[in-house]
């Protein structure tokens, strides 16, 4: 069976977001977007960071939300879902991220929360964003103390879904219930740990709203639809079928994604975090990784962590009733370094030593990695035995 322990992985569709700037203003205007929050503050060094993570899984495995906290739903972690079959392995769960500090490479933790009910009321207003799912939780360490941080569900859900209407403001509460929820269940699952501290520090980089209303889905998802040469229709166990192969052609951390793909970028070493997709309602997600680009994003900065893995996601496209249609979504690499790195390498040059020469690394980095990811999932395309071919 596959290991989960990631040797390095690619920065996360969604929770790419961190990869800017370093930390703002504890406090932020209504008006002002920023992508991460702290939520914690532990003294403790790398040593710790397993044990704070599984203090947190643990508690969000074994504790009915709904019945212990009040929540509306249930939340699961990924790999550790009931609901889809699946047995908590505790440390098998948490993806390890290297980070790069510039002195040394240590693995952080990423905990993956899923809530069934948030993740459909997500997905129903367009399947593509499936791959801004599930919420991801760094925690990681500077030496000194350990860092729990989260993705900051207000600003994902204003960034990543611009093209969704939302007059009674129904996103925009779920938005904010699922903020409440991650912090109340992290805070919950560290009480009584030692010198424990809340924070709310915002992390990133600042976004007005008006700087972010040109932003269009076309801008954000690479979407690629599929019909069958013979005209077949399709069942969502297909779609499944389709994110297993991604998977395969991916490759495990013994043998990767080079093995079975062919042109992928020098050194990349592309593998799947998990050994089956995470299912979300609508869609299956897959978690693509290269440990050289993992420590290139977190080499710009630690705190920005949940930008990792890259997801890929593969469904049974609603907008076609005659169930003929199955499609692939990519986070397009190039809407990410534009608007979510922006300043990242000059602040990285400036505040964390990178060199200059290191720096101009990061001008191509969006062509090379959409370029690896689109031949991954041709080749997944090309192997599944659904006899897929694009349509215009």
């Amino acid at each position: 069976m596959m290991s989960k322990y990631i040797k390095g992985t690619l920065l996360s569709g969604v929770a790419i977001l961190g990869l800017i700037a370093c930390g703002s203003s504890d406090s932020t205007s209504s008006n002002v977007i920023t992508p991460y929050k702290r939520v914690a503050v532990i003294p403790g060094t790398t040593a710790d960071i397993q044990a704070i993570a599984l203090k947190i899984s643990d508690y969000v495995v074994k504790t009915d939300e709904a019945a212990v906290l009040g929540f509306p739903s249930n939340w699961v972690i990924a790999g550790a879902n009931p609901g889809a079959k699946e047995t908590y392995d505790g440390n098998e769960d948490l993806v390890p991220i290297p980070v790069d500090t510039g002195s040394a490479v240590y693995a952080s933790r990423v905990i993956e929360f899923c809530n069934g009910a948030y993740a459909t009321q997500a997905t129903n207003t367009g399947q593509q964003r499936g791959s801004a799912l599930p919420c991801e939780v760094a925690v990681h360490s500077d030496g000194t103390n350990v860092y729990v941080d989260m993705l900051d569900a207000d600003a994902i859900f204003t960034m990543f879904f611009p093209d969704t209407p939302d007059p009674e403001g129904a996103l925009k509460a779920m938005a904010n219930a699922v903020k409440s929820e991650l912090r109340t269940m992290i805070m919950t699952a560290l009480g009584g740990t030692a010198g424990v501290t809340e924070s709310t520090q915002a992390l990133g980089p600042s976004f007005t709203t008006t700087e972010l209303s040109s932003i269009h889905d076309s801008d954000i998802y690479q979407v690629t639809k599929y019909q069958s040469a013979t005209g077949q229709t399709f069942t969502t166990t297909d779609a499944k079928i389709l994110a297993q192969t991604i998977i395969a052609k991916l490759g495990t951390d013994a043998i990767n994604a080079d093995a079975y793909v062919s042109g992928l970028s020098a050194n990349s070493q592309w593998r799947s975090a998990r050994p089956d997709p995470i299912a979300i309602p609508g869609v299956f997600v897959t978690e693509a990784c290269s440990p050289t680009y993992a420590k290139m994003a977190t080499r710009l900065g630690s705190e920005y962590i949940t930008a990792l893995p890259c997801e890929i996601t593969a469904y049974l496209d609603r907008t076609d009733p005659t169930n003929k249609t199955i499609a692939v979504s990519v986070l397009n690499p190039h809407f990410m370094f534009e608007y979510m790195f922006k300043n990242a390498v000059d602040n990285a040059v400036k505040n964390t030593g990178l060199s200059e020469d290191d720096a101009a690394k990061y001008e191509t980095l969006a062509t090379t990695i959409l370029a690896d990811l689109n031949k991954i999932v041709n080749a997944a395309v090309a192997g599944s035995g659904l006899n897929l071919k694009s349509t215009p």
